[in-house]
């Protein structure tokens, strides 16, 4: 069998790595098993999502499939989007705002002044549509995990998340309780899983469990959750500052109701993966 070769790129926003396809370089169709492979830290190139783009046309807009590491799909990723907006407006020469599709609907990309923001759309609070085995919005809830308590707040920002406030989530064991919440009966389809500590009225700090991916850097879509939930909460304002273990992203829900995130993003190399 003829070797064939995947040309890629490799980028990051705050630590949360991508491996990105489009499909201008490769039309090899993309399953679950290849993207478990290319998205493997020991026998691929590793990361935490791939991303496979779909160039628009003069009546399309570009979209964006995205991969988990362990194969399956997600519907959003905040960074992955940044980071490719990062790429077509620094390699592709775009430099007007533009519309990404993906499985969580339209996503809106500013660009103004060398900076990117993303707009992630309205926050869904709705517990029949995060989703949770549960009506109404999702604040505070006490969920039973293996004998804990733990308070949620339940966001789906076209995905869905948990988000948690406590103390001391520097040593929190994220790595046994993550998984284990994730899984949770309450969450239908699985759920990402934020811990959250309140420094001020517009800082936290937190750790991220990712849905299919485990403990990464940063989450984009899990900082929205975690800006809609604080605020919700009246424990900060309605734009907040969020340090993650790989950089601080910035998110303001904003007076239309829209969720906008921004921060750092990189392309780190590129390179050819052989599929064979």
């Amino acid at each position: 069998m003829k070797t064939r070769r995947i040309p890629f790129i490799k980028m990051h926003g705050a630590g949360n790595d991508f491996v990105f396809l489009t499909r201008e370089q490769t039309d090899i169709p993309v399953t679950k098993e290849l993207a478990r492979r290319i998205l493997d830290r020991h026998f691929g190139v590793g990361g935490d999502q791939l991303l496979v783009l779909k160039p628009g046309t003069s009546a399309t807009n570009p979209s964006l499939k995205i991969y988990n590491s362990d194969g399956s799909s997600a519907e959003m990723c905040g960074n992955g989007v940044r980071a490719v907006a990062y790429y077509l407006s620094q390699f592709k020469g775009i430099d007007k705002s533009f519309i990404i599709e993906t499985d969580a609907g339209p996503i809106g990309i500013g660009l103004e002044g060398g900076r990117i923001e993303v707009d992630m759309g309205r926050p869904i609070l709705e517990g029949s549509k995060i989703p949770v085995s549960a009506k109404g919005p999702i604040a505070n809830r006490p969920l039973k995990v293996v004998g804990k308590i733990f308070r949620i707040h339940g966001v789906s920002m076209g995905n869905p998340h948990s988000v948690i406030f406590m103390k001391g989530i520097d040593k929190f064991p994220i790595e046994k309780w993550g998984p284990l919440i994730e899984h949770h009966p309450f969450f239908p389809r699985r759920v990402n899983v934020e811990f959250v500590e309140v420094l001020s009225k517009d800082h936290v700090k937190a750790r991220v469990w990712e849905r299919g991916a485990g403990v990464t850097l940063a989450c984009g879509t899990g900082a929205c959750a975690i800006a809609v939930a604080s605020a919700r909460a009246g424990l900060t304002g309605r734009q907040v500052r969020i340090d993650l273990p790989g950089g601080r992203l910035e998110v303001r829900w904003d007076g239309d109701d829209h969720v906008y995130l921004s921060g750092p993003a990189e392309v780190v190399f590129e390179g050819m993966y052989l599929v064979d």
